[in-house]
């Protein structure tokens, strides 16, 4: 059996080890800033769908309150 010395890979795929593009690491770094800068805010302002929703509901009533027949047997 003889081994293997030259570190070459079998299939011929080589690794080039280059470093990325500087705009893909500006980009990525920034979309992770951007990131847990957009959950802070959202989570430190209080801000909450359920109360959004409530909000929202409340309107819709009161504007279709008034379009309910005053007879309707529901």
């Amino acid at each position: 059996m003889s081994e293997q010395t030259n570190m070459e890979p079998y299939d011929g795929i080589k690794d080039s080890h280059r470093k990325p593009p500087a705009y893909f690491n500006v980009l990525f770094y920034g979309l992770i800033i951007w990131g847990v800068a957009f959950s802070a805010y959202f989570i430190l302002s209080g801000w909450s769908s359920h109360e959004e929703f409530k909000q929202k509901m409340a309107v819709y009533e009161q504007q279709h309150s008034a379009e309910k027949p005053s007879g309707a047997g529901y």
